[in-house]
């Protein structure tokens, strides 16, 4: 039997995601599977650690130094920095205070003439009211996060410049134009509706911010570029938002019968290791405001679309379109582990740690990293014991030799 094509792919979730995707990592890495994988799917937060993996070729420890020193510094801080040290920060002050006065003048002259405006304007002439287009977000909080992305992890390295010796790396964002995924790859950055980019120069940073930019938090990032569609080039504009609202999980480039002259084109996997961070089992209540409401109906949505995908990956494999695959989870039901450790870490002392990117504390890194890492062993020996297999045999011929 051929070797397996490995799949990897980290969900979204903040630096919850950072901290449990660490621990996978780094167990993946001790099995001598990380050096196998063939591709890296990644999400919103699990972007992010995905992005310093393939950003160098080191030795594993100093990319976990890397990782547990962001953790502890966490993104938010760097971002004020920015905020009130750079001219892109006082860019952004200014932008924000003049479209707010806008706002503001806006309602007062819509109170005030309204009434004479619908009175005194013919209806058969309503048509030739300018409908104003939104400003474009050039300049936003989303922009502040890509630039501490670009200066303090990625030191301005553009996605087609990524190192040979890691996995391609496959990062994932949502098209907010035409509700479609749009994925950015050294060899190629687009979306099935405009094609791929003419020139792939977007850097690293600004995918990865577009990846994590949670819409109920983040500004889009608004990217105007020349698309190659079957041979034609044509000037676009996308409006690029977190990869979750597409595929949390971001399984979409894994699945089988993928057609590619639709589809940007991307190695074929059999072999799936979906490290997914968890949403929690909360009980909270939205409360009666609008955002609350919002944020939970969303919420809501994205349980539903993870919860297909994990349904559609037990259905390939049973219909043998894929081997098979494991989903080291962080609200894994610790009961249902057949292989689980003495010193297993609770899904209820880490799964409701908060989703956003501010400084995680040193017991929490310890604890969430811990968690992924036990989660990975635990799945990998229970539903992909073959990738293990071959290093059991080869030690058990040097016993005999021995």
């Amino acid at each position: 039997m051929s070797a397996p094509r490995i799949g990897l792919s980290l969900s979204g979730g903040g630096v919850r995601a950072l901290a449990f995707h660490l621990g996978c990592l780094r167990a993946l890495h001790e099995m001598d599977i990380l050096a196998r994988v063939e591709m890296i799917s990644t999400v919103s937060g699990g972007s992010v650690i995905g992005g310093l993996y393939a950003a160098r070729v080191e030795p594993f420890a100093a990319f976990e130094n890397r990782v547990r020193h962001h953790l502890a510094r966490g993104f938010l801080r760097p971002a004020l920095s920015k905020a009130l040290s750079t001219s892109l920060g006082w860019h952004l002050l200014g932008t924000g205070t003049s479209r707010a006065g806008q706002q503001i003048a806006r309602v007062v002259a819509a109170a005030t003439f309204g009434a004479l405006d619908r009175m005194f304007i013919d209806p058969s002439h309503a048509h030739l009211r300018r409908r104003r287009e939104p400003l474009p977000k050039s300049i936003s909080m989303t922009t502040l996060l890509q630039a501490v992305f670009e200066d303090d992890l990625f030191d301005g390295l553009r996605i087609s410049d990524l190192p040979d010796g890691r996995p391609p790396l496959v990062v994932n964002a949502t098209e907010l134009r035409t509700r479609s995924a749009f994925r950015f790859s050294k060899a190629h950055s687009g979306c099935y509706r405009f094609g791929h980019l003419a020139t792939n120069d977007p850097t690293l940073g600004y995918a990865v911010a577009a990846s994590a930019a949670y819409p109920l938090w983040l500004s889009p990032l608004d990217l105007h570029a020349k698309f190659e569609h079957r041979g034609v080039i044509t000037p676009e504009r996308v409006v690029l938002t977190d990869g979750g609202v597409y595929d949390n999980l971001g399984l979409g480039p894994f699945w089988p019968g993928r057609d590619p002259k639709i589809s940007l084109p991307f190695p074929k996997v059999d072999t799936i290791i979906a490290c997914r961070a968890g949403y929690g089992l909360t009980r909270q209540d939205p409360g009666f405001g609008p955002y609350g409401r919002v944020s939970a109906s969303y919420d809501c949505t994205a349980r539903r679309a993870e919860n297909s995908s994990v349904k559609r990956l037990h259905e390939l494999r049973d219909a043998g379109a894929i081997r098979g695959f494991a989903m080291p989870f962080l609200d894994q039901n610790d009961a249902q582990l057949s292989c689980s450790p003495q010193d297993l870490v609770p899904r209820g002392d880490v799964q409701d740690y908060p989703t956003d990117f501010s400084a995680m504390p040193g017991p929490w890194i310890d604890r969430l990293v811990l968690r992924g890492e036990q989660q990975t062993r635990a799945l990998i020996a229970q539903y992909l014991p073959e990738l293990v297999a071959p290093r059991a045999s080869i030690q058990s011929a040097d016993d005999g030799l021995a």
